[in-house]
């Protein structure tokens, strides 16, 4: 783990979170006594617009692992304006939790100082996340608060009452919501300043089914590098991996339960079954391991239906753009979503898409302009589907390239940075929010 000392010193916040609360309160009690109320702002620096001081954003992140999430998170801290803002991170999860820090080294170049807590998903691991995010807040001393995942909003949240007072809290929705959820976040919404989530059909939901007022919702769509994905940083990758296919399909995902890859590889048995499956067609899965029952599903999908020398399966890719290019269209088939990274990145290439409704791309893809739209976790759907796309001719799939990189170019990383320093702008401009504010 990287050591870092933009809380300093990290061992008094990270070490015992049970003595720091102890200490907390001690603390305050003995302050407030001895001072006044007033006195427990002392230190507590909150710069003007009018001085063109840096605002100090405290993001609060689950991992840095190689998902859609992560990457927005990581890519929004490292372009933000430093003129403006001085960025600091703090990872909850690490190897304890058995992921990966693949995004660290990008916060590093960009010189943004960050720290893993490394927590487990516990009851004695939340109260020591909850106990070293508020210590963080009170030692950094950050102007806003940003809780971009599940568990970082959960834990902002319920220690928003022991930081420090001015400390404005905005906080994330990046994936349609089950019951459950959507109850926790009709409570919690009202120790946040604003909630953000990335598509209309999450802010849809939230002012629906958890009450949320639409004054304190923002929607925020994913940033893209469409720059990045434009390019092809590898002309002879498809001549490589299959140089005899007439046509490649990829799919880029974790292998989870939100993914599901093993769907597609379902879907294409039952095309096979049927004798509906093109001889040429070549299928590339990449994407980080993180569920062995998920890959289990995938490799007995394959067995069972004989799709060896159909199915190829490759590691996580920093270069995920080059098989893209490789490919002819995309296949997202998750359970749920918000606004999935992997279909942008598809279109940025001019590639279309074939996506579930789950992953609620359907407004970005628009069915038959730039890609298509399959019924969620119904495999017989996904596989007629995908059948008219092997029955579309070479030029017509080309001749849909341009319109998809079009689309692309609506969600630009440049134009989401923008848009967050924006609100940042706004909630920081004011003063102390008032409670529920």
């Amino acid at each position: 783990m990287r050591s870092n000392t933009f809380i300093a010193p990290p061992e008094a916040c990270v070490d015992n979170p049970a003595r720091l609360c102890a200490d907390f309160w001690r603390k305050l009690g003995r302050r407030a006594r001895v001072r006044g109320p007033d006195s427990l702002l002392t230190g507590i620096t909150m710069p003007t617009t009018r001085d063109r001081q840096r605002w100090r954003v405290l993001y609060c992140v689950d991992t840095l692992s190689a998902g859609g999430a992560e990457r927005q998170t990581v890519e929004l801290v490292t372009r933000l304006n430093r003129e403006r803002f001085d960025p600091r991170l703090l990872c909850l999860h690490g190897k304890a939790y058995g992921t990966s820090l693949h995004f660290a080294p990008d916060l590093d170049r960009a010189r943004v100082p960050w720290r893993v807590l490394d927590l487990r998903w516990s009851p004695p691991g939340l109260l020591a996340g909850w106990a070293r995010l508020i210590a963080a807040t009170w030692r950094t001393r950050p102007a806003l608060l940003h809780a971009v995942s599940h568990h970082s909003n959960h834990i902002a949240r319920l220690g928003r009452v022991l930081m420090p007072p001015r400390l404005r809290l905005v906080t994330a929705v990046r994936t349609e919501y089950q019951p459950r959820q959507l109850f926790y976040e009709r409570i919690e919404h009202r120790l946040s300043q604003r909630v953000v989530c990335n598509s209309p059909h999450l802010e849809r939901q939230l002012i629906e089914h958890s009450r949320i007022p639409a004054r304190k919702l923002v929607c925020i769509p994913n940033g893209l590098d469409c720059e990045r994905f434009g390019r092809n940083p590898d002309p002879g990758l498809r001549a490589r991996l299959a140089p005899t296919a007439s046509c490649v399909v990829a799919m880029l995902g974790r292998i989870t339960k939100q993914k599901s890859p093993h769907l597609l590889a379902l879907a294409l048995g039952e095309l096979k079954r049927r004798q509906e499956l093109p001889g040429g067609v070549r299928v590339f899965i990449a994407g980080e391991h993180e569920s062995d029952e998920i890959q289990a599903q995938l490799d007995e999908a394959i067995r069972r239906h004989g799709l060896g020398g159909v199915i190829t399966q490759l590691p996580q890719t920093n270069q995920p753009e080059a098989l893209l290019h490789a490919a002819d269209f995309t296949v997202l088939a998750s359970l749920w979503e918000g606004l999935p990274n992997a279909v942008l990145e598809s279109l940025a290439a001019g590639r279309p898409a074939l996506v579930s409704e789950a992953a609620n791309a359907a407004g970005v893809i628009g069915d038959g302009a730039t890609g298509w739209v399959a019924r969620t976790d119904d495999v017989p759907h996904l596989a007629a589907r995908l059948g008219e796309v092997f029955r579309l001719s070479p030029e017509r799939l080309e001749g849909m390239r341009p319109a998809c990189r079009d689309r692309a170019g609506m969600y630009s990383m440049r134009r989401m940075v923008r848009r967050y320093e924006e609100l940042y702008e706004e909630l920081l401009s004011g003063t102390r929010p008032a409670p529920g504010a």
